[in-house]
């Protein structure tokens, strides 16, 4: 059975709005994992210096529970879209605050 002319006409438009929407879609999906390892790296670097290295500092950010954000790993928040919060309670402590 093959479809109309009429029918692939009134389907074509779908087609290129679903195809849209899948390209959009993965182009989000990939822009915010982008994002996260740009944040998660910058997270990092700030460590390193008082972590003494790269993987004392990824240790830290994995397992230490910061008690001033609800004792939540720094990889917690992160996950939890809160990236900021971290980077502000680095810069507190950089800036010679308590932890």
């Amino acid at each position: 059975m093959t479809a109309s002319p009429d029918a692939t006409a009134a389907l074509l438009p779908l087609g290129i709005f679903f195809a849209a929407l899948l390209l959009f879609g993965s182009g989000l999906v990939w822009a915010r994992h982008r994002d996260r390892q740009e944040r998660i790296q910058t997270i990092l670097e700030k460590i390193e210096p008082w972590a003494g290295s790269r993987d004392a500092a990824e240790a830290w950010y994995r397992n230490y529970p910061i008690a001033a954000l609800g004792d939540l790993t720094a990889a917690d928040l992160v996950a939890q879209g809160r990236a900021d919060d971290v980077l502000t309670y680095l810069a507190h402590i950089e800036a010679g605050g308590y932890s």
